[in-house]
């Protein structure tokens, strides 16, 4: 790494650190006091404070992207505040030389928030939902969709123990309706799960049969380690395993919007990333002794809510009106991409 490089990364890295400290500390001081009723119904504050700690990592990697935006704003406004930025441009750096150095600079950045998400975030925001259920007393997961041979599954959720509550099932004979089975909860019992307090209603030629039960084995392809993670909200699963059950949803006739549109969001968040920070470097660049420090973080603070609030409503929107995500995810990219070329023309 050169000379430049090395100075450039001096001041945007501890800027990014301070940033993330300041953002990711009010949010879990805010998530610390969003669970204090908890303790006032018998949880204790250290499992409270474990429950938060869980979470930190998916917290980081959420504001990562406006962590960057605003981290490289405040180091490059401090080399431009200080002429630095204008001596490098008088001395015959280009612009192209600066902009690579702040990429290289955030690529590591960049590059472990992402395995992160992938490998981090889903074991300890389940660890966190195991910790809540402790002291909450509430089943840890949430509802999803599976498909049974020619049967539709839907589980209503996972608890602590990987033990399935609310297990509807229903079987259809070319569109018809022909049964409906309803369980309390399945438990795996050597690899073989078993459905607990249940009853059966079918259709016969002429009525409508019911049949209760207490134990009923279920011969269903479905592990433990499968079961936790499908308990979890789509937004905490890793791209490996939103797009495998992605897949199995398509395979099985089954809407797979959902986990589509948290699979590509996930996926393009490291372009989201870079293409905020390229922001960041024409706005620096093109205004470097008219701008305040303050305006500096005002202007990164909203552009990165305003692309990621564009993200939010494109996103649902794509499986509303029938285009692709991929389209609603890329299109705030191409935008600061766009505008990041138009600020670095006009400065040129």
């Amino acid at each position: 790494m050169s000379i430049i490089n090395r100075y450039i990364a001096l001041h945007i890295l501890p800027a990014c650190a301070m940033v993330l400290a300041v953002i990711l500390g009010l949010d879990l001081l805010l998530a610390v006091s969003d669970e204090a009723d908890a303790v006032d119904h018998g949880a204790s504050f250290s499992q409270v404070v474990t429950y938060v700690a869980y979470t930190a990592p998916y917290r980081a990697y959420q504001f990562m992207p406006l962590v960057l935006l605003v981290g490289a704003l405040i180091g490059l406004g401090n080399l431009a505040n200080s002429n630095e930025l204008t001596v490098m441009r008088a001395a015959g750096v280009t612009l192209r030389r600066l902009s690579l150095g702040v990429l290289l600079a955030i690529g590591p950045l960049v590059v472990l928030n992402t395995l992160m998400g992938e490998y981090l975030v889903p074991w300890s925001q389940q660890m966190a939902l195991l910790e809540r259920s402790e002291y909450r007393g509430v089943k840890a997961g949430k509802g999803f969709w599976l498909r049974d041979g020619e049967a539709y599954v839907f589980v209503s959720a996972v608890a602590p123990d990987n033990s399935l509550h609310g297990v509807h099932r229903y079987t259809f004979d070319e569109q018809v309706w022909q049964s409906s089975m309803f369980a309390k909860s399945a438990d795996q019992v050597q690899q073989n799960w078993q459905l607990l307090d249940g009853e059966t209603i079918s259709k016969t030629s002429d009525q409508i049969v019911t049949d209760e039960f207490e134990q009923q084995a279920w011969p269903v392809n479905l592990s433990t380690d499968l079961v936790a993670k499908l308990g979890m909200e789509p937004k905490y699963l890793s791209a490996g395993d939103l797009s495998e059950y992605v897949n199995y949803l398509q395979n099985a006739g089954i809407n797979a919007d959902l986990f589509n549109l948290a699979f590509w969001k996930k996926a393009l968040q490291p372009l989201f990333t870079f293409s905020l920070v390229l922001v960041a470097m024409s706005f620096v660049f093109g205004s470097q002794r008219s701008v305040s420090m303050g305006q500096r973080v005002l202007f990164g603070v909203l552009t990165g809510l305003g692309f990621n609030y564009a993200q939010e409503i494109l996103g649902p929107a794509s499986s509303i009106f029938g285009f692709s995500p991929v389209l609603a995810y890329s299109l705030p990219i191409l935008l600061c991409t766009l505008v990041a070329w138009r600020l670095f023309k006009r400065v040129n």
